[in-house]
């Protein structure tokens, strides 16, 4: 196994600790903690660190460490409402030029979600890779490089929140809902109700942390980008 390999074995696995609250917000991550809980050397960690901050998921500080980057409510919100933007542009240009070969490969991964939603107890870090199986699909069919580029950077600052949304069962329940009447949608040709349930999708995620107590002190303005934007 080559240094870089093992570099994202351990992006990989601070990813998941950083996704599943192992480590909070604004909370040091050091590096030899890294290293001897994956039984590993220090430069690959290093290495992951760097892969990590450039997907926005930690921040390095000058002389006192790495730390795992803190988002406002406002920068929440931002970040929400940008997705939602840039998911419906995706679904919008896709359907223009979208397979039957390609519908089915959708369809596939949405009963993938569909069988996870099922299980008992549910894996939500699985869930959340099936989800964005059909995301990446959606992205690649548009044919859109910088919008692919965009919201993959975008995905990343928020997947920790995306999980946290997810522990909410009707939440997950709706989730799988959506992305079933996409497909409908889609298969149905019908561009403008496919638009309408993946803004619809990404928005609900943002009002379920909107409610969660840890946003509660700070105002993002939901209602107004929903009222604007309808």
């Amino acid at each position: 196994m080559n240094i870089e390999s093992i570099a994202d074995l351990a992006k990989r696995h601070i990813q998941v600790w950083i996704i599943k609250g192992e480590y909070q917000p604004g909370q040091q991550i050091k590096e030899g903690e890294i290293a001897a809980r994956l039984d590993i050397s220090r430069p690959p960690v290093r290495e992951a660190f760097k892969m990590l901050e450039a997907e926005g998921l930690v921040v390095r500080k000058p002389r006192r460490g790495v730390y795992v980057t803190e988002m406002t409510a406002k920068d929440v919100w931002e970040a929400y409402t940008l997705k939602a933007a840039l998911y419906e542009l995706a679904i919008e240009l896709a359907m223009e030029s979208i397979s039957q070969k390609q519908v089915c490969e959708l369809d596939a991964v949405v009963q993938q979600m569909e069988s996870c939603v099922k299980k008992k107890p549910v894996d939500l870090l699985q869930y959340q890779q099936y989800h964005q199986s059909f995301h990446d699909q959606i992205m690649l069919i548009s044919g859109h490089d910088r919008l692919k580029k965009i919201s993959a950077s975008i995905h990343n600052q928020v997947c920790r929140f995306s999980y946290k949304s997810l522990q909410s069962r009707d939440h997950l329940d709706s989730s799988a809902w959506y992305h079933r009447k996409m497909i409908n949608a889609i298969r149905a040709k019908d561009k403008v109700a496919a638009c309408r349930l993946m803004k619809e999708h990404v928005l609900e995620a943002l009002n379920v942390l909107s409610s969660l107590p840890e946003f509660q002190e700070e105002t993002i303005g939901i209602e107004k980008f929903v009222a604007v934007s309808d």
